[in-house]
């Protein structure tokens, strides 16, 4: 993990996300969400994190919790974005169809 890209995810983040995130950041190939579709392998501070970082969410962790009922699906394009600004912090995997779900969430219930 590169250092400079450690302070400029710092700095981009709120105090709590910041504190919360853990690294690397894991994303999932999901095929069996459409083409170009991720989710996030973490917990609901992490997801708000990335969705920030990826001007996909701009808000208070309160606001993501209210208007968030599962997990989000992140794109292609947002991921491209933060592997130009975090590329030693975050690690692609690729899943199949039939996946495990057990460790999806309900940010409501958390």
């Amino acid at each position: 993990m590169r250092v400079e890209e450690l302070k400029e995810l710092s700095s981009s983040l709120p105090g709590e996300a910041a504190k919360r995130l853990r690294l690397p950041v894991v994303l999932l190939r999901r095929r069996d969400l459409g083409p170009g579709a991720f989710t996030l392998l973490g917990d609901p501070y992490e997801e708000y994190a990335i969705l920030l970082l990826a001007g996909s969410f701009n808000g208070t962790f309160e606001d993501f919790r209210k208007l968030t009922s599962g997990r989000a699906t992140i794109y292609k394009p947002q991921i491209s974005q933060l592997l130009r600004r975090f590329h030693s912090l975050i690690v692609l995997g690729f899943g199949a169809v039939g996946l495990d779900e057990s460790a999806s969430y309900d940010v409501r219930r958390t």
